[in-house]
């Protein structure tokens, strides 16, 4: 079921509080998680959250692929800096944990299935389990992490490089989202992806 793969994921996360540890205890998460999660299928591309928008869900990608973007108003191009493939949890984190205006648009590809909490539900669930309190900062931590990685890929290594580490994370991207895409995420032209690819081919 698609409740057990987020369990799955969530139990997996570092550093995960002892006392969420117990069977019982993910058991009884596990519960209350199926009695108030919602499910969405997604046919077309739509967007989730727009900047300026303070983030009211956090999303599990039980099916299909989501991006995170900026708008460039000077260029008119999307600028790519997330993508979410099946078993991410995708969220404007800063947005949803701290309540301030998202600098990120969400948008979710088609054919895709999504599980989503609301903020008022994450609240209530830290309430209720107050452990779980220790999973958000494991979540905004792997952000962080992710943010300095990127950072640094981009300064220190090749597009070629940062092209096939993005297959070896995300094996179909290339079903899932455009070329423009995957070249704005990697932070070249989609010219440039297109010219890599029949070099390197």
């Amino acid at each position: 079921m698609k409740i057990d793969k987020l369990c799955q994921v969530v139990f997996q996360m570092h550093p995960l509080p002892g006392k969420l540890r117990d069977k019982q205890v993910q058991e009884a998460l596990r519960a209350h998680v199926r009695e108030i999660i919602a499910e969405s299928h997604y046919r077309e591309r739509q967007l989730l959250l727009s900047t300026g928008q303070p983030a009211e869900h956090a999303y599990f990608i039980a099916e299909g692929f989501a991006r995170g973007f900026y708008y460039d108003e000077q260029t008119g191009r999307d600028i790519t800096v997330f993508l979410w493939n099946e078993e991410a949890i995708a969220l404007a984190a800063n947005s949803f944990f701290l309540r301030q205006p998202s600098d990120i648009h969400m948008e979710v590809m088609p054919g895709s299935t999504l599980l989503s909490l609301s903020h008022g539900q994450v609240s209530t669930l830290f309430e209720l389990f107050p452990a779980t309190e220790a999973l958000a900062r494991a979540l905004s931590l792997q952000y962080n992490a992710f943010h300095k990685k990127r950072m640094k890929d981009l300064l220190t290594r090749s597009a070629w490089e940062r092209y096939q580490d993005l297959l070896r994370t995300h094996p179909r991207v290339e079903q899932h989202v455009s070329q423009e895409v995957i070249a704005s995420y990697l932070g070249i032209t989609p010219w440039s992806l297109s010219r890599l690819k029949k070099q390197y081919k």
